[in-house]
C-alpha cells in the first residue's frame, strides 16, 4: 500500500515552454493579479477631475481606437512619502522707492522685491527711474533695503538728475565697468528646497456573495460599483490637489500625511491673486492675463468655475475655439489666443458655490503628479477576511502634488454674475 496520500490534482499548466508559460492571464485566473487602474480611472470621466486627468495624460499620444499610449510627462514616481525639489529664480530687476530722495549723493530706500529688496542690485549697476527718466549708478549696497548713489553717478546719461518720489519704479538696466578693472562683485541667488507629501487615498467596495449571485437589472453589481467607486476615488484626489493643505501629523508609529494643493500654494504670497469682488469687465480680465503671463510659458490652462466661464464667454465672444479632440485627453477644452498668450479654458465642475467665480491660470509645467513606487492607483481585489461571506475590493493610491515656481501661475476669485 502506498505510503503517500492521494489527493485531487489542481489545474496544471503543461506542455511546451511557450504553452505552459506563467503569464498575467494565469495570475488573473488565480485571482492574484492586482489591477493597476490609474490611467483608466482618470479617463472614465475626465471632465469631472480635469487637473488629475491632465497631469496623468499630458504627453501621451492618440492611438486611434486603442485610446492613448505613452507616459504622462507630468507624472513621476517618488521613493519617499516626503518628496523634495529645488527652486531658483533669476535675480530681480525691478523695485520701488520707499519714501523720497533728492539730487546729489543720497541714500535710497527700496521696496517691492521682498525683505531684501536692495540685494537685487550690485555696485556699478545702471538703474532707471521710470517716472523721472534719470539713469544713475549704484555706489554701495548699504543694507538689505537701502542703496547709496554718489554725486558723480547721478544723471548717468543725457537725462538730468531729479528727486525721487515714494512709489517711483526703479529698473536695473545693466552695468558699466572701467577698462582694465578687476572682476565686479558677484551677486547670485540661492536655490531653496521645497517639500510636499504623498497622501494615502483609499476607497472600499464591499458586496455580499448573495448579491454577487443575484440576477439584477442592468447587469452584475460588482463591475458597476467598481466603476462608480473608481470615479469617487479620482474625485477625492482631484479635490485634495485643489484644496488640500500640506500636513504631517507627527505620529512616528503610524504616520499620516496630507498633500498640499494649488489654492494653498498660490495664496501663500508668491503668485498674482486678483480678488475681483464683483462683475468681471474686459479691462479687469486684461489686467489678470497681463499679470498672469508675466512669468512662464505663453500657453497656460485656466481652470475655472461657471461664473468665470460665463464672463469670459461674453468678453471674448467669437474669439474662443474648440480644441481638437486629439489634444483634449478626454475632456472639453476651449482655446483663446489673447495678446498675452494662449489660454486653454477648462470648466472645473468642482468649482461651485463660493468657488464658482474662481479661476486658476496654471503653467502646467509647474505641477507634477507624484506617486509612491507600486502605489499609483491600484484596485486590490478580494481583501476580505477569510470568514467573510462576500467580497471586499479597494482602490488605493499614494500620491501627492509637486508645486513649483508659484509666480508662473495666478488666481482670480470673487467674480460674480
Amino acid at each position: 500500500m502506498s505510503q503517500y496520500p492521494y489527493y485531487t490534482e489542481p489545474t496544471h499548466d503543461t506542455g511546451t515552454v511557450a504553452a505552459a508559460a506563467r503569464t498575467t492571464a494565469v495570475s488573473s485566473a488565480e485571482g492574484r493579479l492586482k489591477v493597476d487602474a490609474s490611467d483608466k480611472i482618470m479617463l472614465l470621466q475626465a471632465n469631472k477631475h480635469p487637473l488629475v486627468a491632465l497631469l496623468t495624460q499630458v504627453g501621451k499620444t492618440a492611438d486611434g481606437a486603442n485610446g492613448w499610449k505613452g507616459s504622462g510627462i507630468q507624472k513621476m514616481v517618488t521613493g519617499n512619502p516626503s518628496f523634495d525639489w529645488f527652486e531658483d529664480f533669476y535675480g530681480g530687476r525691478y523695485c520701488k522707492v520707499s519714501g523720497t530722495y533728492s539730487t546729489g549723493a543720497v541714500t535710497v530706500t527700496v521696496t517691492g522685491a521682498g525683505t531684501s529688496s536692495a540685494y537685487i542690485f550690485t555696485v556699478g549697476d545702471v538703474v532707471m527711474n521710470a517716472r523721472t527718466g534719470e539713469r544713475f549708478l549704484v555706489d554701495t549696497i548699504a543694507s538689505t533695503t537701502t542703496i547709496t548713489l554718489a554725486a558723480n553717478g547721478r544723471g548717468y546719461g543725457s537725462t538730468a538728475a531729479a528727486a525721487g518720489a515714494d512709489g517711483d519704479e526703479l529698473y536695473r538696466i545693466g552695468n558699466v565697468n572701467q577698462e582694465n578693472a578687476s572682476a565686479r562683485n558677484a551677486n547670485s541667488t540661492r536655490t531653496t528646497k521645497e517639500t510636499n507629501y504623498t497622501q494615502i487615498f483609499r476607497t472600499s467596495i464591499t458586496i455580499s456573495n448573495t448579491e454577487k449571485a443575484s440576477k439584477l437589472y442592468g447587469g452584475p453589481d460588482l463591475p458597476y460599483q467598481r466603476a462608480k467607486m473608481g470615479e469617487e476615488h479620482a474625485l477625492d484626489i482631484e479635490e485634495s490637489f485643489w484644496f488640500g493643505e500640506k500636513k504631517t501629523d507627527g505620529n512616528t508609529t503610524h504616520p499620516q500625511r496630507a498633500t498640499g494643493g494649488i489654492l494653498e500654494f498660490i495664496e501663500a504670497g508668491n503668485s498674482y491673486v486678483q480678488n475681483q469682488g464683483g462683475v468681471l469687465t474686459a479691462p479687469d480680465l486684461e489686467v489678470f492675463l497681463r499679470e498672469g503671463f508675466t512669468y512662464g510659458n505663453n500657453q497656460k490652462y485656466l481652470m475655472a468655475g461657471g461664473l468665470l466661464i460665463s464672463a469670459i464667454n461674453e468678453i471674448a465672444r467669437g474669439q474662443i475655439n474648440t480644441v481638437p479632440s486629439t489634444r483634449t485627453y478626454g475632456m472639453k477644452i476651449t482655446e483663446w489666443v489673447s495678446g498675452f498668450g494662449t489660454i486653454n479654458i477648462v470648466h472645473n465642475p468642482l468649482f461651485v458655490g463660493n468657488f464658482a467665480g474662481y479661476g486658476f491660470l496654471l503653467d502646467l509645467e509647474c505641477f507634477k503628479y507624484r506617486f509612491m513606487e507600486g502605489r499609483d492607483t491600484v484596485l486590490n481585489t478580494n481583501i476580505q477576511g477569510n470568514s467573510e461571506d462576500g467580497e471586499v475590493d479597494e482602490y488605493l493610491t499614494e500620491c501627492g502634488l509637486q508645486r513649483m515656481q508659484a509666480p508662473r501661475s495666478a488666481l482670480i476669485k470673487g467674480v460674480t454674475g
